[in-house]
């Protein structure tokens, strides 16, 4: 039987699930009256106790340092472990960042006609950033409880570990412990230089803001046992960039045996990186001659004129570490290949519409350029294939099978190919204001973390379905599967994966979109005789 408390719930219906989530509520207020001691606390570390959305009681560590502060010279440098606990009051500065993640939040209040004034701000920022933040059940287990680790998204240019959205107590009270860290974002994270590779042991850089999140990796492995945690049982799972960062993580040699399942939300394409250290070294060496200074200059800049200096200078849109011989010793698809590569579990999807809210008023001609990349024959296929929508949805499904679904995809075919099992998602659930946005990027996190905040219109579908959702997390998390494999199957050929909405069903993913897009995939939604491989729905999604 399952060690979290949450009831099993039904796929059938959005009943069902509001039936377990009157179950869990009965569950969490029983457990909440019995008199088992409270979790000691660990030297050095204290908690506050927080009340839960139910009424359970769970303990909340913030900003507990898991580095040193990687400022002045020790800018651009790999992460320094720390030596003895160290914690702050209340939570931890952000790392350093402009209000990208804040205006995200704007662009979403807007499109479900919610309050703007509502959707967080910006915190205070600092290069002394590497902190954790760790929340766990009050009542003592017989065993160490399974652990989830949030790495949080925001194009690896901004984001922080501790937004309304990824606050960890509510799965916390259904028996695991969850962890949310931070790491190095932007020009501080990921600037390659050769002066930065030349200093580098391993003739690396560019990749500072994934080494933070290997090195909080190391200190869960080390200290999470003493916060009711199970070292042998981790489970990485993000969204977006940070998504992104786990298909590194699952890559890389360096964070092998310290995770041992993930979960991937709208972000599989490591798989298609195939940037080199070189080219990241170029980039940083013309930012340098822009500022007419040298990297020994410029780790005497502040954190505040260093970040107005990547506003004017160095703005890519998007940090990838690059292929350096070591985070990376070759390209991630590679390396997914590699005969040591550890067998864990994975979780991965992708939401319906993630590109929708990013297109302002798109035109046919955009459409037009869109499909001008596409040799003659994809370009009428594509055409044909999308020609009933309107501009926008077109070039919805276009970007959001390219830039997600599709990567999505082929990760989770080179993990099966690999040994592992892999489970994949496609979010579909629209909230009843927003039409405009649809399934949009993001729009999965509250309902795994059960925090939905008062400026998204939420009712009793969101909250049933937020119910099965955290249910299917934290069964993975302590067991590696999300379900019974009737109701929820492992990728293979039958490209089999399951529809997340008011009702869940298993649904075939659409693979010929994703061939005629340049994804080299195995799997086909045209088996022969596997017509009922999917249960009752065989539609392909986009």
């Amino acid at each position: 039987m399952p060690r979290h408390t949450r009831a099993a719930y039904s796929w059938a219906s959005a009943s069902g699930a509001v039936t377990t989530g009157v179950l869990r509520w009965l569950v969490i207020a029983l457990m909440s009256c019995l008199s088992h001691p409270a979790l000691s606390q660990p030297e050095g570390l204290s908690a506050e106790r927080i009340t839960t959305r139910n009424g359970a009681a769970v303990l909340q560590y913030t900003a507990i340092r898991f580095a040193q502060a990687p400022a002045g010279r020790w800018r651009w440098r790999p992460p320094r472990p720390v030596t003895q606990h160290e914690q702050r009051k209340g939570w931890p500065p952000a790392c350093v960042q402009d209000d990208r993640t804040s205006n995200w939040y704007a662009m979403v209040a807007t499109g479900v006609d919610g309050d703007t004034s509502k959707v967080p701000q910006t915190p205070a920022v600092s290069e002394d950033c590497l902190f954790l933040n760790v929340w766990t059940p009050t009542q003592k287990s017989p065993t160490k409880r399974p652990v989830m680790v949030w790495i949080y998204g925001g194009s690896n240019r901004s984001g922080w570990s501790y937004e309304p959205d990824y606050r960890g107590q509510e799965l916390a009270a259904s028996g695991v412990v969850v962890v949310s860290i931070a790491y190095r974002v932007g020009l501080f994270g990921f600037l390659a230089h050769p002066e930065l590779s030349a200093e580098s042991p391993h003739g690396s850089s560019g990749n500072y803001g994934l080494l933070d999140q290997i090195e909080a990796l190391r200190w869960i492995n080390k200290h999470i046992a003493s916060l009711g945690g199970d070292p042998g049982n981790v489970t990485i799972f993000g969204e977006s960039a940070g998504a992104g960062n786990i298909g590194y993580l699952l890559a890389t040699p360096l964070a092998d045996g310290l995770f041992h399942k993930a979960i991937l939300q709208s972000g599989g394409w490591a798989i298609t990186q195939q940037r080199a250290l070189a080219d990241d070294e170029k980039e940083g060496l013309e930012f340098s001659k822009r500022t007419g200074m040298s990297i020994e200059q410029l780790r005497q800049v502040s954190a505040t004129d260093m970040l107005r200096l990547q506003q004017q200078d160095y703005e890519r849109g998007y940090d990838d570490p690059p292929i350096d011989g070591w985070l990376l010793p070759r390209a991630p698809a590679e390396l997914m290949q590699r005969k040591d590569l550890p067998t864990r579990p994975v979780l991965l999807g992708s939401n319906a519409d993630e590109s929708l809210m990013y297109l302002n008023r798109p035109s046919l001609k955009d459409w037009q350029q869109a499909l001008a990349t596409y040799a003659a024959p994809d370009r009428a296929w594509l055409q044909q294939r999308f020609s009933a929508l309107p501009i926008a949805q077109r070039l919805n499904q276009l970007a959001s099978a390219v830039s997600f679904h599709c990567p999505t995809l082929a990760t989770a075919e080179a993990l099966h190919q690999a040994g592992s099992s892999a489970y994949v998602y496609r979010f579909d659930r629209i909230r009843d204001n927003a039409q405009r946005i649809g399934a949009y990027h993001g729009a999965e996190i509250p309902y795994v973390f059960g925090t939905h905040a008062d400026w998204l219109f939420t009712n009793e579908k969101d909250w049933a379905l937020t119910e099965k959702m955290m249910d299917m997390w934290l069964s993975f998390a302590e067991s590696g599967a999300p379900a019974q494999p009737q109701h929820w199957p492992t990728w293979d050929s039958n490209a089999c994966g399951v529809s997340l909405n008011t009702q869940t069903t298993r649904v075939r993913l659409d693979t010929q979109l994703c061939k005629r897009l340049g994804f080299n995939l195995k799997a086909t939604t045209a088996v022969a005789g596997a017509s009922n491989t999917c249960q009752q729905s065989t539609t392909a999604i986009r």
